[in-house]
């Protein structure tokens, strides 16, 4: 062991289930545009919505990792980081970029739903699909790894507090829901033991009557 660390290993499952929730919701994204007929404002205004909101938990999640877990990897284990460092830092930054062009189209687009915008929003979302899933599986190959044994459980958990803090209060039922529908029960029930009491005996109560109900809304099936 290494003076300095953690004498234990942490349990890192709750960042899988979080990128397994990414990976459907951003897999479907393109295809959920690409159905929006021409000129159909009211379909655009549903689905715009849906990716702003995935879009801006999607980069919550990331600020959370740059601030909070970033910063004490690189300070404990430095020699282990350098290896993937270049290669998280792109990633984030191509993911970032795209974020960035598909927040300037989507307000358009969703006052409008012109074919053109229709296909171009599609394209920046499959190309987006593409670059986050590299990021994700190459993080939860090689960054929670070390993850687990340089943090301590309690600085692991800050992580998902910080997270929970950014949500508003109506959104959070909708994104357990979200997490809570492929993942692992075990898991769900360690994400919400650590969130605070209020937020523990209600949200749950709400969030699988939360996805089903936007899952209908923009999927059209409440098993997207």
């Amino acid at each position: 062991m290494t003076a300095g660390l953690p004498s234990t290993t942490i349990d890192t499952r709750e960042m899988n289930a979080v990128h397994t929730m990414f990976h459907r919701e951003f897999r479907l994204a393109p295809g959920v545009v690409r159905a929006v007929g021409a000129d159909d404002t009211g379909r655009a205004r549903i689905v715009a919505d849906h990716l702003e909101f995935l879009t801006t938990v999607l980069h919550h999640h990331h600020v959370g990792e740059d601030e909070l877990l970033w910063p004490k990897l690189l300070a404990r284990v430095p020699e282990e980081l350098a290896p993937i460092v270049h290669l998280m830092e792109a990633q984030h930054e191509r993911v970032g970029a795209l974020l960035t062009e598909i927040e300037q189209l989507r307000p358009q687009w969703r006052a409008t739903a012109r074919p053109a915008d229709t296909d171009e929003l599609a394209r920046l979302l499959d190309e987006l699909y593409v670059s986050l899933v590299e990021h994700l599986e190459a993080e939860e190959e090689r960054l929670l790894p070390i993850a687990a044994r340089t943090v301590t459980e309690a600085e692991w958990n800050q992580l998902g507090e910080a997270g929970v803090a950014k949500l508003r209060k109506q959104e959070m039922p909708l994104v357990l829901g979200m997490v809570q529908y492929e993942g692992d029960p075990e898991v769900v029930a360690r994400i919400v033991g650590n969130t605070p009491v209020l937020i523990r005996w209600i949200v749950p109560r709400l969030s699988r009557r939360a996805f089903r109900k936007h899952a209908l809304a923009v999927h059209g099936t409440a098993t997207p």
